[in-house]
């Protein structure tokens, strides 16, 4: 990778739907060229998808948590995520160091919506001991990285 190739990224992660054409006027490069060094940074894998960023507050989605999870034993890994991933309202989750062996983040309508979540999806998932909710008052910071 160089430079134009990080330029190329950092305008798609500021804004995926960027034309290659505008992405190729900034860098004064042609458009065939452009497209080329995203191809190339798509098979090797660096550039994995693109997405849209909703707002889920305003659609509905007032309830954002993170949930701390135990797991019976560190084996159970792989099956638990599966299993989350199963769950729509899961965003992410991610292996851990420290107290919990999964961090995940999950949104729901509401309280009670988050509720049913935990007691009828996550809690009854083999290999899951016990969780811990942490409930997100305020989200103060939400950026995508920017590649140096």
């Amino acid at each position: 990778m160089d430079a134009i190739d990080i330029k190329i990224i950092n305008a798609l992660v500021a804004n995926s739907r960027t034309t290659t054409t505008g992405i190729a006027n900034s860098l004064k490069i042609s458009n065939v060229a452009t497209q080329q060094r995203i191809k190339k940074l798509e098979l090797a894998g660096v550039i994995k998808k693109y997405t849209t960023v909703v707002d889920l507050p305003l659609l509905g989605f007032k309830t954002i948590a993170y949930l701390g999870i135990f797991l019976e034993k560190a084996k159970n890994y792989n099956e638990v995520i599966s299993e989350l991933e199963k769950v729509p309202n899961v965003l992410e989750a991610h292996f851990t160091t420290g107290t919990y062996s999964i961090f995940a983040k999950i949104y729901a309508k509401d309280n009670i919506h988050l509720m049913e979540i935990l007691s009828n999806h996550i809690q009854n998932i083999d290999g899951i001991a016990r969780t811990e909710t942490f409930i997100s008052l305020h989200e103060g910071i939400n950026k995508n990285v920017v590649v140096e």
